[in-house]
């Protein structure tokens, strides 16, 4: 498995015979100068699996939608939200709501909930789980909101874990949040999922260009038995 952080919420998992790419925003430049998306992803012949989890314009981009274009073996896999938010058509994806789910001969895909709106989604290959957690974070904002409203993020969130916690023994890869806007306490979402979700690996997302800053999630991680992917640039690669 290698996985790529395009940017943002997008990470692109490579295995041998399909790939998974999730919430594309925008491309990435390889080494070579071609983009990963446009130049590389898009012209392997593997099958194609693409995830969106909800409709916010730095998670849904619809030039996703034209790919398909030139690419047959392709599948859609979406919130129900974007059909909700009239951003596709009925044709466009599979559709989830929280707690359906999607399968095939290689993959099964369950949807789980979010603090915000959408869905997460955890994909099993194999014996391998994999979750991508959406816009799912600890949003507590407690630097700008009252005690009581950063409260009830706190509940929804703790809410949105133990349903997860029910349906997994374990995660192998978890694409987290761990966005510095949130203040003194930003880390805290992030240090409550994997305490309470045994995790792998976690890659984290939702932090710009803070490289420096989301990276010292790594000293988090250790403490948790998790194993953390620092981030230091776009397009940067890990074999697992």
């Amino acid at each position: 498995m290698t996985v790529t952080y395009i940017y943002h919420s997008c990470y692109l998992i490579e295995f041998d015979e399909f790939s998974l790419l999730f919430d594309f925003y925008e491309d990435a430049l390889r080494e070579d100068g071609t983009y990963w998306i446009a130049d590389y992803l898009l012209n392997k012949d593997e099958d194609l699996y693409v995830f969106c989890t909800h409709s916010h314009s730095d998670h849904f981009n619809p030039e996703i939608l034209s790919w398909r274009d030139n690419k047959s073996n392709i599948r859609y896999i979406f919130s129900d939200e974007l059909l909700e938010s009239k951003c596709t058509d009925v044709n466009a994806a599979v559709y989830l709501k929280k707690e359906e789910y999607f399968k095939d001969h290689r993959i099964k895909v369950k949807a789980f909930g979010s603090t915000d709106i959408g869905c997460s989604f955890m994909i099993r290959y194999n014996d391998q789980l994999l979750f991508h957690s959406g816009d799912l974070n600890k949003w507590h904002w407690r630097d700008e909101v009252s005690a009581e409203e950063a409260l009830t993020y706190e509940n929804n969130f703790l809410c949105e874990l133990e349903l997860i916690t029910e349906k997994s023994d374990k995660l192998y890869l978890a694409m987290f949040p761990i966005d510095p806007r949130l203040g003194k306490d930003f880390m805290l979402g992030g240090e409550q999922f994997i305490s309470r979700i045994k995790t792998d690996y976690l890659v984290p997302m939702h932090f710009g260009e803070n490289y420096d800053k989301v990276n010292q999630f790594e000293a988090i991680a250790a403490e948790n038995g998790c194993t953390y992917l620092p981030i230091t640039k776009r397009g940067q690669s890990f074999r697992l």
